[in-house]
């Protein structure tokens, strides 16, 4: 590692740059569409058309999304200095998307494609609120290593990224990059294993990933089971923390687990759950991601930043979208400092 330059930056963040459509849905149309809840499907565009016409009746909620963007913006508006960067269409989703990101306070390194439309999610919300993903990349995948912020990586305390970077070899090969990047520079690295679909598609590649670069991992019940099978979620994440890295476990309505082998000994924490009435459950780990980052950057105790991110997670889920209220911003800022 070279010097580690002055880090004027908290968060950069890579990832798929996308508008999300949110709908209300029963249990049935899912199998009617032969949709399996509660995954992330990768779909033309075609089959997004298909998907629209059969709820051309349902109200449709609109906000720029993607994990790792909704990551962000929770961080930008507890006052982080954050950079997000990828790429978007010519068009109006990718003009939204630029737009939000500057009133938000976001540095916004996104590129235009000339010809690829702006990638988008219909995420489609049943009663218990599950959501089940359908994603078109677009304009997404043809992100690459030349449209990195080196400078803005370097500078940074942390590197953010998600597991869906590795369903395209572009993505892939500027994820490794950037972790590249990040490691010469002193940037820490934090991985979320973002879907049960891209765990079970990348198992080797993420395992070697957490070896070799993650500072910081997290994954939900359903992603650590599939990255180590038939374990317990305890050991799984003792197996994380191995490499020296802070594992976080999101084990929803059970609360969360932290193990800490930073120092070679191991650290467990449990964080205790905030029963609440679940609405939409989309960002939710996003979310947790995001509040439990807030903490490490703000050098507070793991078992605070575990709070911090329940606090927001729980308010996340209470209502319709990726949107969170000004009071759950208020606890977090007015957490004490230990």
């Amino acid at each position: 590692m070279t010097a580690t330059p002055l880090k004027t930056i908290d968060v950069v963040g890579v990832c798929n740059a996308l508008v999300d459509l949110l709908i209300h849905v029963k249990q049935k149309d899912l199998e009617k569409l032969k949709l399996s809840k509660g995954i992330m499907h990768l779909v033309s565009s075609t089959q997004q058309e298909e998907i629209l016409k059969y709820f051309a009746q349902a109200p449709v909620m609109q906000e720029i999304g993607g994990p790792t963007l909704n990551l962000i913006r929770v961080l930008a508006r507890l006052n982080q200095k954050t950079v997000f960067t990828g790429m978007v269409g010519r068009d109006v989703f990718g003009r939204s998307i630029k737009d939000r990101l500057h009133k938000l306070g976001i540095v916004g390194k996104v590129y235009d494609h000339d010809t690829q439309a702006t990638g988008s999610c219909i995420v489609l919300v049943t009663p218990d609120g599950e959501r089940t993903m359908n994603t078109h990349l677009g304009a997404s995948q043809c992100y690459n290593a030349t449209h990195l912020p080196a400078e803005e990586i370097k500078k940074s305390k942390f590197l953010h990224f998600c597991g869906y970077q590795w369903d395209g070899n572009e993505q892939r090969r500027c994820i490794l990059e950037a972790i590249a990047v990040a490691k010469k520079y002193g940037t820490k690295v934090s991985f979320d294993l973002a879907d049960p679909f891209v765990v079970r598609n990348h198992r080797d590649d993420f395992l070697s990933l957490i070896r070799k670069y993650a500072d910081v991992v997290f994954a939900n019940r359903e992603e650590a089971l599939i990255l180590q099978p038939g374990e317990p979620l305890e050991k799984i994440a003792q197996a994380i923390a191995n490499s020296g890295a802070i594992a976080v476990i999101k084990r929803g309505a059970d609360g969360a687990l932290i193990v800490d082998g930073r120092q070679g000994a191991m650290t467990k924490i449990n964080i205790p759950p905030h029963p609440i009435k679940v609405i939409d459950t989309t960002g939710a780990g996003d979310t947790f991601a995001a509040g439990f980052l807030y903490g490490l950057v703000n050098d507070k105790s793991l078992e605070s930043c575990g709070k911090i991110a329940a606090i927001l997670a729980t308010d996340v889920i209470s209502r319709m979208g990726v949107q969170w209220s000004d009071e759950a911003f208020a606890k977090v800022e007015q957490f004490p400092q230990k």
